[in-house]
């Protein structure tokens, strides 16, 4: 092991830095903007931590060259040459670092994260993170404290999931339930972004829960439409085997294009058989903004889900410039119940890509591996990653239990009356509450059991005149690449 002195060889790397910030000062404009060089992980730090010395690692392409100017920074401390990793590290005030990543000869700098315990071997390391919506829901705090999601299976009703290299072996496979397809690729995309987003473990882009489980369960292809009567064969299929697989949560990313009542939905039904048997169902809000019927489509619609809306965290961890989006659906449901449950970041997030993949050819495609996109969907992901490092730190809790943490640990946000989720808050509360103490179930759920009575008249009634059983669930608004 090499042991890096702080006092050995601070001349030579003050020196060092002092010359490549001392050309940062002297450029004009015209140069590369800091963002360029500047790990998204900096930013959110100095954002969660304005005014205070913010320790970074600065990687130079001729620092030799830099040498004859030395002598003229001062706000440099904690100096070291990491001559291994060709960098220096220093701790800068907010300004210094911000003029040093605009200097041509400076190639990046990253944060000097603080490393934890090594008694915790799921512990992720953040400093990497290209991306600031684990930060904006707080995950990071959760990671750092150990909870990453492991042992806890989230099932996505979705297009399907790609082999890809951020899931390795947590992926359990995709099942099958789509009847426009018999292909089990992910043709369309959207369910492995959604995956990703949830739980994708990658230096750059990490998903909230980056050591949970990965269930696919395919009810769509290429074109990303999917039926009502596919996913209530997915969600009986979840119940049915979720001890098998140790399911826990799922996510639905989709909602259905028909407003109603959730009472006598037969999806509203599925859904509420699944959280009855102790799975947390999480939806998207869908983005309906706030027209009169935009949180009527199911399952949303359902007091027995939760919810999720989306935010702008415009690219920091602060909470201070964060709104709620104008697309993002939200009221009061036609039976009463305020939606959505909670809110999370939903704007530009990137999130693993599908190859060759409906998405990858007409998305915003980010390095060749990823794929930015804006919708509930997105907050619906992050929500549903929240909840498995709940469950990993609680693994007896209820899915009513879960909302009622979820939704009491949140803070504000500007311009909805729904929380923020607090991934680390929710999952270390020992708050003691219930959700829907008031709810009332659907009408098709056997109170005693939690069953959809498929054998009733009611059932059979409500399934061959909705128009709902075969309605398209999923519809893109291609022109912003908003989803579900």
């Amino acid at each position: 092991m090499t042991k890096v002195m702080r006092s050995g060889g601070y001349l030579m790397a003050a020196l060092v830095i002092t010359a490549v910030l001392a050309l940062a000062l002297g450029r004009g404009e015209g140069y590369a903007e800091p963002q360029d060089r500047l790990a998204p992980a900096v930013q959110a730090f100095v954002q969660a931590h304005p005014g205070a010395p913010v320790p970074v690692i600065i990687q130079t392409a001729s620092p030799a060259s830099a040498l004859r100017l030395g002598g003229e920074m001062r706000s440099a401390t904690n100096v070291a040459d990491l001559p291994i990793a060709g960098a220096v590290a220093a701790t800068l005030t907010a300004t210094d670092v911000e003029r040093l990543a605009r200097d041509p000869d400076v190639e990046f700098v990253s944060l000097d994260a603080p490393m934890v315990s090594s008694g915790k071997d799921d512990v992720v390391d953040a400093s990497k993170l290209a991306t600031a919506y684990p930060f904006a829901a707080n995950a990071v705090g959760a990671w750092q404290s150990g909870l990453t999601g492991k042992g806890v299976t989230v099932a996505v009703i979705d297009s399907g999931l790609a082999a890809a290299k951020q899931f390795g072996d947590r992926s359990l496979g995709t099942y099958d339930f789509a009847s426009s397809t018999d292909s089990l690729a992910d043709e369309n995309g959207h369910g492995t972004y959604v995956a990703g987003i949830i739980a994708a473990r990658d230096d750059k882009f990490m998903g909230i829960a980056p050591d949970a489980l990965v269930l696919s369960l395919k009810v769509s292809g290429r074109d990303g439409a999917a039926l009502a009567s596919d996913v209530i064969t997915a969600l009986q299929w979840t119940v049915d085997h979720q001890d098998e697989f140790g399911i826990r949560v799922v996510n639905i990313s989709l909602n259905s294009s028909i407003a109603d009542s959730y009472r006598q939905d037969p999806l509203s039904a599925a859904v509420e058989q699944a959280w009855f048997h102790g799975i947390v169902v999480v939806a998207s809000a869908g983005n309906y903004g706030s027209a009169a019927d935009a949180v009527d489509h199911a399952p949303a619609n359902d007091p027995y889900v939760i919810t999720a809306g989306a935010f702008d965290d415009r690219g920091t961890a602060a909470a201070a410039d964060d709104a709620a989006l104008s697309w993002s659906g939200r009221g009061a449901t036609v039976d009463g119940y305020a939606k959505p449950d909670v809110l999370a970041p939903g704007a530009g997030i990137v999130s693993t890509l599908a190859n060759k993949s409906a998405l990858a050819a007409h998305g915003d495609v980010v390095q060749g591996q990823y794929i930015r996109l804006s919708g509930t969907s997105a907050s619906a992901a992050i929500v549903s990653g929240a909840v498995a490092l709940m469950l990993q730190r609680h693994p007896e809790l209820t899915p009513d239990q879960v909302k009622d943490r979820l939704t009491a640990t949140g803070g504000p946000v500007a311009g909805s009356g729904a929380p923020r989720i607090d991934a680390l808050a929710a999952a270390t509360t020992d708050v003691a509450g219930s959700a829907n103490l008031d709810a009332r179930p659907n009408e098709l759920i056997d109170a005693q059991t939690g069953d959809i009575m498929y054998d009733s008249v009611l059932w059979r009634s409500v399934l061959w005149r909705s128009v709902l059983w075969r309605n398209v669930l999923w519809r893109s608004t291609t022109e912003e690449l908003l989803w579900p």
